[in-house]
């Protein structure tokens, strides 16, 4: 027994471990090099470029995917609607829509963003063809002034009519933003995109086109502020707003 308690605390005081008892700690699996890797990893001088990398790589692709959808061609045969929306600022937007009218794909039409110094006189002139709609099927919208403005006067437009179902006429860069605004205003209505294409953009190539580069480029930057600026309003908003929202879509 003397000898047996000798030589138990001898291999104490040696540090070696005896069979059967534990050490509180696991030995790093050296073998498998798992937790060196991961260590690398987790470093600042690793992490922050794999970060702005990703982030870098998100954006072109975003970037990519949102110039083919603004260069896409319309389809003529679009679905007819209750309703037609043209907003200004583009070359033969308001012709177009009234062209869209005049061929029954919607049986009223609001243009938004006109000039306050142009009336039912100064659109006949400068469109022969919606004289024979401003007594009755025309209307303009003298308020908007910028995209988000555009967005709140067409709800009001159509909710004051009841309208369902809505032709949305702009270029075709600035549809994915103006659809994005009027999604949120109008949950409940069916909107249908008619993008124009206009002369400043070369569809078949705009990536070879330095200008059409820039337009598309930074039109990508409103797109994306607008996004940001809709979902924090959908954070902060009101839960009784929230509740009226989710009721009507």
């Amino acid at each position: 027994m003397i000898f047996s308690m000798t030589t138990l605390r001898m291999d104490n005081a040696s540090g070696r471990n005896l069979p059967g008892r534990e050490t509180g700690t696991a030995p790093a699996d050296d073998r498998s090099g798992r937790v060196p890797a991961l260590r690398r990893l987790m470093r600042p001088g690793f992490l922050l470029p794999a970060i702005c990398a990703s982030l870098a790589a998100g954006l072109l692709g975003g970037f990519i995917a949102f110039a083919e959808s603004a260069t896409r061609p319309y389809d003529p045969s679009s679905p007819r609607t209750e309703a037609i929306v043209a907003l200004t600022g583009g070359a033969s937007r308001v012709s177009d829509a009234v062209t869209l009218l005049g061929t029954g794909h919607g049986r009223r039409l609001l243009i938004s963003g006109v000039n306050p110094m142009v009336g039912e006189r100064e659109l006949a002139r400068a469109v022969p063809g919606a004289t024979a709609f401003l007594g009755c099927c025309i209307d303009l919208d003298h308020r908007a002034l910028n995209t988000r403005g555009n967005a709140i006067e067409t709800a009001k437009w159509v909710r004051l009519h009841a309208f369902r179902s809505l032709l949305v006429v702009t270029s075709g860069y600035h549809m994915p933003r103006t659809m994005l605004e009027l999604q949120q205003l109008m949950p409940e209505v069916r909107l249908v995109a008619f993008p124009v294409q206009t002369g400043v953009l070369h569809p078949d190539g705009w990536w070879k086109d330095a200008a059409s580069v820039k337009i598309l480029g930074f039109e990508y930057a409103k797109y994306l502020m607008a996004a940001v600026g809709l979902r924090l309003d959908r954070a902060t908003a009101d839960p009784a707003q929230q509740r009226l929202r989710t009721a009507r879509s």
